[in-house]
């Protein structure tokens, strides 16, 4: 069985760094014929990764391969992926991405609940590792974990931040990231509910676990704002594209969210005034759903936040 370890990168060369330094002291899972390998793909116009996967590839524990795709954009680059895992005869590809590194356990834990499962896709868990500045308001609201499930469980959707995919499956459903969001974002959670709309399975595995590095600015207000906001442009474009499509949908969509933005912002200001600023992470969190909310009407209308034209650490 082969494994390509897939990541995009974008000038993040300290966070590629510790993530082939981590890839590269896997444990991997006994009594399985098992061929790792691992496959970059640089996003940079000007290929700036590429001397640093060269120099990683002279003494890398298997074979590491790197991939140029100057197509800004990360369905570019995690389309890029999967051709390069397709060319290479792999079965699988497990996509982690380059501000994060992997347990020891973490390829492990994945085959192993695939195998038990026979799911098209595994998605692992992601726990973040914040910088000392980091407010503790900002810790104490959670706003960075992901959610947990029992291990093997089956789910509805999943992310390209720690999954592994049944490549062959994937091919069947001829299923690919979605160029319409190659800057906003939300293409993994639109490839995830087509291979579930086509009769794929998701599964969770808790052991399978990678640690994110949160950069400095993404523990400001502003970042987690923007971050909610575009949230709601994906589950606007999810309801829009839904089985039972028609004319309908799009005012029900502006229903949906102004509901959320008056929700939200109810509970911000009845929170604001009985708690004052003295729970700021109970402050904080009603404006969830409010940006959520002017995210959805803003995406109705075709008006979309482009998150990855900016790069957030190093």
């Amino acid at each position: 069985m082969r494994v390509a370890l897939c990541a995009a990168t974008y000038r993040r060369p300290e966070g590629l760094g510790r993530l082939l330094n981590a890839l590269a002291v896997l444990e991997l899972p006994g009594g399985v014929e098992l061929e790792p390998l691992a496959v970059i793909v640089d996003n940079s116009a000007a290929a700036e990764a590429q001397a640093q996967v060269a120099a990683a590839a002279q003494s890398f524990r298997w074979p590491l391969h790197y991939v140029s795709e100057p197509r800004r954009g990360i369905t570019f680059a995690r389309n890029a992926a999967l051709e390069k895992a397709t060319a290479l005869d792999c079965d699988f590809v497990a996509f982690i991405d380059d501000d994060e590194v992997p347990a020891p356990r973490w390829l492990s834990a994945l085959l192993t609940v695939q195998h038990q499962s026979g799911a098209t896709a595994v998605l692992g868990a992601v726990e973040p590792v914040f910088p000392a500045e980091t407010p503790e308001w900002l810790i104490a609201g959670r706003f960075f974990e992901t959610h947990a499930f029992a291990d093997g469980a089956e789910i509805d959707d999943a992310h390209t931040a720690n999954v592994l995919i049944d490549l062959r499956r994937l091919a069947a459903l001829g299923l690919r990231f979605d160029h319409r969001y190659a800057l906003t974002g939300g293409e993994d959670t639109m490839l995830f509910r087509d291979l579930r709309d086509a009769g794929g399975r998701i599964v969770y595995a808790a052991d399978a676990v990678v640690y994110e590095t949160v950069p400095p600015s993404r523990t400001r207000l502003g970042w987690l704002l923007r971050r909610w906001y575009r949230t709601g442009n994906v589950e606007a474009a999810l309801y829009l594209r839904g089985r039972r499509r028609g004319a309908w949908r799009r005012p029900a969509n502006l229903l949906r969210g102004l509901l959320r933005v008056a929700v939200g912002g109810s509970l911000f200001l009845a929170y604001l005034l009985v708690l004052g600023f003295g729970r700021k992470e109970r402050i904080v969190r009603p404006l969830y759903t409010l940006c959520r909310g002017c995210g959805i009407l803003s995406s109705t209308f075709g008006w979309n936040y482009s998150e990855y034209r900016e790069v957030h650490g190093a």
